[in-house]
């Protein structure tokens, strides 16, 4: 699986001074005297000069050590550590290609634009790329197809909107300028549909030998550009896709690290398995329909009148919180539905075309036919060890295939194929035995803060239950009293939207600095505005738990409604429960526990910052559970004493 540059002196022993590493086919030393002088130098060109943190630099010798034994490791690193390029110095001197895989765009980015291209100005042959799915990058095919006349229209006939016609002539215009094709590039916020009729997704690909751009395509020089390099930026989704692909996706690698390390479980879970709406039927049958001719035009029709019913009964399955299996009429109506989507399939395989145009069009519906196909198999007959479950993305919902335990599937064919570092802030202690990693113990790296003079935990004394009459109230009430103590610059974090935005608008009508509330702009520009303010306080959910990065004097107070527990009625959480002997401390706890260190974990962010995490549930502070939960925390001062808080915020403020 190495890869080596044929204009080097031959592979099958190399020892480079200047690099610190010695290479064999199986053997990587890498000198940690010398990664340690490397991050010296790294670090010494950072704004200010740097620092030396100790965390950081036991994390380089760790990580050096695991990649020369061949030894995976897991690494819980505290905020501050530093590990990006605590990993990227020990992957710059392998020798090796290694990839680097992240949960989050944001992460993905800073590695892109800064810590990987500032270890590679000082590291010897280290070449650096970013490798996303198909679906990022324009397509120039289609590209050229469309030309930018007139009259722009989708695969299945219809006319695209005067708007989104609009938007697809300026992405028509950038592709002549842009270098990567990355959508992420775009210098404007594109809608959906635009940049759906200018890409494809890897079912409806040509392939580089069929397409006629396919020397000239994106995605494939972007796949080229990997090949060349030594450090390979992707995301966890990617990687994932890359396993249940037969390891077809990215470029051959014998390590790879996994950041975020969190979210792999649960991203493994779902990419190893499947998902299919009702759309995804509408749409196949919509781009079939004109390319099957009216001989089958009604096998089309029905297949979309299938997908409205398929959809008004998992409505009905969905509200009646049945959200595990499938009912005898949903069972019923995916037969239909399979059979209408062979019918289609064979008619396509079977149709001539006349022109490279007609024939890509055949290729663009027929891929993602096959796919839908083999979906509806696999969701009729879901396999020993997968869930079939129902669950609710944007308007529709959705049918979901995960895999219960992913570890077998990995030790099978991921474990014994690369050597893995898998690293976060916070690692629950169960992940290793889930991911198939039973033998690998967890190194943990503390933060540098000190968070012990800079920060207080506060949990109310006397404060009811969540369920309890008057907790609402009283949530309402503490959070006027602890954001006007700090001015504003409160991140409000919830497990419940309706919740945060019930006590948002209540709170917003009480206090005199603004309110921001998740949902009412996108979460860069709402991260943007909040970060810019010196007074606003922002309420949010879900993923503002984790990957919000506000450093400095916009950021006091970081307050959490309730342990972040999950629903009761999370069908695939169940699923493992009842895999457990003992559920809620390897299943439940270990979960809530890493969701509130990340959420405690957005209030310090650099050696200046100070401020007060509330966690406005009792639970924290009297439950016999606790010490499980603290022990993934920051060493901070704890009082249930709402005056000294509010005397510690205002402190802050002045």
């Amino acid at each position: 699986m190495q890869s080596f540059d044929p204009d080097d002196d031959a592979p099958d022993r190399e020892v480079d001074a200047e690099s610190g590493v010695q290479i064999d086919d199986d053997l990587v030393e890498i000198d940690v005297d010398r990664a340690l002088a490397l991050l010296d130098r790294i670090t010494a060109r950072l704004p200010g000069g740097g620092e030396s943190r100790d965390g950081q630099r036991q994390m380089v010798a760790a990580v050096a050590s695991a990649f020369s034994r061949r030894e995976h490791a897991i690494i819980e690193a505290g905020t501050g550590v530093g590990k990006s390029l605590a990993y990227l110095v020990p992957a710059a001197m392998s020798g090796h290609r290694v990839v680097v895989a992240t949960a989050t765009k944001n992460l993905q980015d800073q590695l892109a634009q800064k810590d990987a291209p500032t270890v590679a100005a000082l590291a010897t042959r280290t070449r650096v790329a970013v490798l996303k799915g198909k679906n990022n990058y324009l397509c120039r095919n289609r590209a050229l197809a469309t030309g930018g006349g007139t009259q722009l229209s989708f695969d299945d006939g219809s006319s695209v909107p005067q708007g989104v016609a609009d938007q697809m002539r300026r992405v028509l215009a950038w592709a002549d300028e842009t270098e990567t094709g990355d959508r992420d590039e775009l210098p404007f916020e594109l809608d959906a549909r635009a940049w759906r009729g200018l890409s494809v997704t890897p079912q409806e690909c040509l392939g580089r030998a069929q397409c006629p751009q396919g020397h000239n395509c994106f995605h494939e020089l972007a796949k080229d550009r990997a090949a060349d390099s030594s450090i390979v930026i992707v995301n966890t989704h990617l990687y994932a896709a890359h396993l249940a692909s037969g390891a077809m996706l990215l470029p051959a690698h014998d390590f790879v690290v996994f950041d975020e390390a969190h979210e792999v479980l649960d991203i493994f879970a779902a990419l190893l398995g499947t998902s299919l709406n009702a759309a995804r039927l509408r749409a196949f049958a919509s781009v079939a329909k004109p390319l099957v001719g009216p001989s089958l035009a009604d096998v089309a029709t029905n297949l979309i009148a299938s997908a409205d019913r398929l959809a008004t009964i998992l409505e009905i399955q969905y509200d009646a919180q049945e959200l595990a299996g499938l009912g005898p009429d949903a069972q019923r109506e995916l037969e239909t539905a399979a059979g209408l989507t062979t019918r289609l399939v064979e008619s396509l395989r079977a149709l001539e075309t006349a022109g490279a145009e007609d024939e890509a069009r055949k290729i663009r519906t027929l891929g993602p036919g096959v796919h839908l196909a083999s979906d509806l198999a696999r969701v009729a007959n879901p396999q020993k060890g997968e869930i079939l479950y129902l669950s609710r993305r944007d308007r529709e919902v959705e049918l979901e295939v995960n895999l219960v335990d992913v570890g077998p599937r990995l030790r099978e064919e991921l474990w014994g194929q690369v050597t893995a570092v898998l690293t976060s802030a916070t690692i629950p202690d169960s992940l290793p035995a889930q991911l198939g990693l039973e033998d690998v113990r967890i190194e943990t790296f503390a933060s540098p803060f000190d968070y012990a003079h800079h920060s207080l935990l506060y949990v109310p004394a006397g404060f009811p239950g969540r369920n309890e009459s008057g907790a609402e109230a009283a949530i309402i009430d503490e959070l006027v009293t602890l954001i006007d103590a700090a001015g504003g610059r409160t991140l409000a974090l919830f497990t419940n939207r309706a919740v945060m935005n019930r006590v948002a608008e209540a709170v917003a009508a009480r206090i005199d600095t603004p309110v921001l509330v998740q949902g009412t702009l996108s979460r860069q520009r709402i991260i943007e505005k909040f970060r810019d303010s010196a007074e606003a306080s922002l309420f949010a959910v879900t993923s503002f738990w984790q990957g919000i990065d506000v450093a400095g004097h916009s950021l006091s107070l970081v307050t959490i409604d309730r342990l972040p527990f999950s629903v009761p009625n999370d069908p695939l959480l169940k699923a493992r429960q009842e895999r457990s002997a003992n559920p809620f401390f390897d299943v439940d706890l270990p979960r809530a526990t890493m969701l509130l260190a990340q959420g405690v974990g957005r209030l310090i962010r650099n050696r200046s910052d100070r401020g007060v995490v509330a966690v406005l549930d009792t639970r924290l502070a009297e439950a016999r559970y606790r010490s499980l939960l603290f022990k993934k925390l920051p060493p901070m001062k704890r009082t249930r004493d709402r005056r000294e808080v509010t005397s510690f915020l205002e402190e802050l403020r002045r």
